[in-house]
């Protein structure tokens, strides 16, 4: 169990010094486009860096969270799993440590269209 932990607190570390890292995803709230078990490719990005539509990676207290980016305002950002009808609360800009670059293709952008146009 402490070696799950570490895993996430090395990654937000490594991500914080500007240091791309890869990581398996742990839950499905990214369905379509990522299912438990992928391999993201997370590159460091802060929130001046990122626009809705983008799938970011949050630091919550050495949890780390990959969900699509909604909206931002000037002190917080707010997302969203794609398999999800919630929102996530609002987090400051702080939070938000990296950003999923996905290629393009039919799926990403069906994920990304049907993530942000959810009510």
């Amino acid at each position: 169990m402490q070696r799950a932990a570490i895993r996430p607190a090395l990654a937000a570390a490594m991500l914080r010094e500007g240091r791309p890292v890869a990581m398996p995803l742990g839950g499905a709230s990214m369905r379509p486009l990522f299912a438990p078990g992928d391999t993201v490719h997370i590159t460091p990005a802060r929130a001046d860096d990122v626009r809705p539509g983008d799938v970011v990676v949050l630091d919550l207290d050495g949890q780390l969270l990959l969900h699509r980016l909604v909206y931002k305002t000037s002190d917080e950002v707010v997302t969203r799993g794609d398999d999800s009808l919630a929102l996530d609360p609002p987090r400051p800009h702080d939070a938000l440590i990296g950003r999923v670059d996905t290629a393009p293709a039919p799926l990403a952008l069906y994920a990304a269209i049907r993530a942000l146009f959810r009510r």
